[in-house]
């Protein structure tokens, strides 16, 4: 058997990258139907540059119905009351002009796909763990949300004098970060005109706030109060960041777990009111709807797309994989180009060997630990026989009452260390995330019924030598008793305690009529993300832009893209980088074909 494994390696070596110049046309695998890889295929498929017969084949290890990996949604019927849709990942949308464009520049009306986008007026709903809650973000000149914004002024200046205009100036710098960051730092597209507004807002006030110092000390520089300074920094969490200088660490912690200032950019990104990229959005259908409609686009573009079919092997010739129900035989498919859409760290430690003879391999789980990783998530995903409008559709539970407590509320994402973070007492701070779907589609539960999702923040998987060299299955087993049923039960009870607070939501564990439980070992299993982290590599500055990993591979033939290469985690990002990866993989088989007509 190994003789013709090592027989099979060498003869693709030396033939495979010639397929193509027998005039069958070469062949591109992409491995894993993400959004990534969706995404990729498409934009490579409706190029005219592209070799004629060029075929692109993805290989999903998931069923159709998981199509997007975790952008996707899922459903559950619940007898006597109905189909209840809830989110596997994402559950807001930015950058909306992203998603249409990969229809437009494939020549394509995502009209006719099915994409339907609506924006969420307000933004979010902010609440305290004192019960105090209030609006955030909010379309300029709306009649509709006037009365809110102004109730959202009067409390900034209750939490502070004057907090309503120094949140407004807020704003102001942190769109001049948004307008220079997004062009220049993730988009990779020289914008020489929006520095001096950057340099501006950068160098005011004797640098107050500077992008590069922590967030916390630009914070501290231009708020007062508690709440003010939490409203100005929960999307930290997005990037697997937290807002405060730690200092016990090299620049206060910006390379490693602390967000530096320039990430103030999320918060224009979402709550400026007139800034053309701004704005918190949501797809009517769920994100299902909108992986459907990648899904749909690919398929019109002649992308072949395999579900049921785990890849268990990269090489530079080619990839094994094994089909579900095949009794665990592995077969091999040449091509002359491989994109990994797969976890980038899950990859180049499982599926890409560092030795010479790569032949197949029975299935596992294991990844690179030696990355910064963001923190890990408890998901619940509860069907409620009763509609709660007290919850807007974003809603974030944050600690406020003074700064040790807001600083402990971040211990997840800092110590990633379930001792640090125990939840063994509901006065325990902690910071969380409420989705309710229903506030702007209400497809995504029966009348009078609500679906919700609640996302708290804990930490990774702690990677286990002796797991790793184990069989995907018993690996997964090892890593599912890291977050026993005790554990996520106290988490429960401690999160039912704080939506207590809000006024008219205390019974709300008595209308649970079904409830569905995501940890990090489920996220590991179900999508191969590595230390079992739905957000993929942190960005400090040692991940960040030019530090995070590149979209190439030491081996010739392979290219990443996904959430932990550049430019970062998150659908937006995600499918910005998805757009540099495809300009790259045509060129790479544009040259083949060159050099071998």
């Amino acid at each position: 058997m190994a003789s013709a494994f090592i027989f099979i390696h060498f003869f693709f070596l030396i033939f495979g990258v010639e397929s193509f110049s027998t005039g069958s046309g070469p062949t591109i695998v992409i491995v894993g139907a993400g959004v990534g890889g969706i995404s990729t295929a498409s934009r490579i498929a409706s190029s005219s540059d592209l070799p004629v017969n060029t075929k692109l084949i993805i290989l999903e290890k998931n069923s159709a119905e998981n199509v997007g990996g975790r952008c996707g949604s899922f459903f559950r019927d619940i007898s006597n009351l109905g189909r209840f849709r809830h989110e596997r990942g994402p559950s807001l949308l930015l950058l909306r002009d992203v998603y249409e464009d990969l229809f437009r520049d494939c020549d394509k009306d995502p009209n006719d796909f099915g994409l339907e986008i609506v924006q969420c007026t307000p933004a979010y709903q902010v609440v305290f763990e004192d019960g105090d809650s209030i609006n955030l973000g909010f379309k300029e000149a709306d009649p509709d949300s006037s009365t809110l914004k102004n109730e959202s002024q009067e409390k900034m200046n209750e939490y502070e004098e004057n907090g309503a205009l120094k949140w407004d100036e807020y704003m102001t710098a942190t769109e001049a970060f948004l307008d220079c960051g997004l062009p220049n730092f993730i988009e990779e597209k020289l914008d020489l005109s929006s520095f001096p507004s950057f340099l501006t807002e950068a160098m005011k006030d004797n640098f107050k706030a500077w992008p590069l110092l922590p967030h916390s000390k630009v914070l501290d520089a231009t708020f007062s109060s508690t709440k003010m300074k939490a409203l100005a920094s929960f999307q930290d969490l997005y990037v697997g960041l937290e807002p405060f200088e730690n200092k016990s660490n090299f620049a206060g912690g910006v390379v490693k777990k602390t967000a530096p200032a320039v990430f103030g950019l999320l918060s224009a990104l979402e709550l400026h009111p007139t800034n053309k990229k701004g704005g918190v959005f949501a797809p009517i259908g769920g994100f299902q709807a909108v992986s459907s409609a990648f899904e749909k686009l690919a398929r019109s573009l002649g992308v072949d797309i395999q579900y049921d079919i785990t890849v268990t092997r990269v090489t530079d010739e080619g990839v094994w994989y094994e089909a579900k129900d095949s009794d665990d035989e592995q077969k091999f498919l040449p091509a002359d180009l491989v994109i990994v859409n797969a976890d980038l760290p899950f990859a180049t430690k499982t599926l890409m060997p560092d030795t010479s003879l790569a032949g197949p391999k029975a299935p596992k789980y294991d990844w690179d630990d030696t990355f910064d990783y963001s923190s890990g998530v408890i998901a619940f995903h509860w069907a409620l026989d009763k509609e709660y409008p007290q919850l807007k559709t974003h809603n974030v539970f944050m600690i406020g009452e003074n700064e040790e407590k807001a600083e402990k509320s971040w211990a997840a994402v800092r110590f990633n260390d379930p001792s640090v973070t125990p939840f063994d007492n509901c006065d325990f701070p902690f910071n969380f995330y409420v989705h309710r779907a229903t506030a702007v589609d209400k497809s995504a539960a029966p009348d009078n019924c609500d679906s919700i999702m609640v996302l708290v923040p804990c930490c990774t998987l702690k990677r286990d030598e002796r797991l790793a060299a184990l069989h995907r299955n018993e690996t997964i087993k090892g890593y599912e008793a890291q977050f026993d049923d005790a554990f996520v039960s106290k988490v429960r009870s401690c999160v039912l305690n704080r939506l207590s607070r809000l006024e008219g939501i205390d019974d709300i564990s008595s209308h649970i009529v079904d409830e569905i439980v995501d940890t990090p070992a489920s996220y590991g299993n179900n999508y191969n993300l590595a230390a079992g982290t739905p957000f993929a590599l942190s960005h400090g500055f040692g991940q960040l832009s030019l530090t995070r990993p590149a979209h190439e591979s030491k081996k010739e033939n392979i290219l990443f893209v996904g959430a932990s290469t550049r430019p970062g985690n998150g659908v937006p990002l995600v499918l910005l980088g998805a757009k540099q990866v495809a300009a790259k993989a045509i060129k790479r088989i544009c040259k083949k074909v060159k050099q071998f007509s």
